[in-house]
């Protein structure tokens, strides 16, 4: 049996991916998007964001936020920035 998601599967649904910019949270980033979901970029190097968001915007018409932010460096303040950007 080989399971088969709905295309619809994660419409309305908002998700923040961490290293969004490569590997893992890239591929991770790109399939909530082709099943719906309005994904928020979130990575260390900016001009690979942008690469994903652009090839996420050219396989679904949907543009997505993205924001650089080192997970590893940032502060309690850097993260409250972030969230009202957000």
């Amino acid at each position: 049996m080989h399971y088969q998601p709905k295309q619809d599967l994660l419409n309305d649904r908002i998700i923040l991916v961490t290293g969004a910019s490569d590997g893992i949270g890239r591929e991770a980033a790109m399939t909530y998007a082709r099943y719906g979901a309005t994904v928020i970029l979130l990575g260390r190097n900016e001009e690979k964001l942008r690469q994903v968001a652009s090839h996420i915007n050219e396989e679904t018409g949907r543009q997505p936020q993205w924001f650089i932010l080192d997970l590893l460096t940032c502060t309690s303040e850097d993260c409250q920035q972030l969230a009202q950007r957000i």
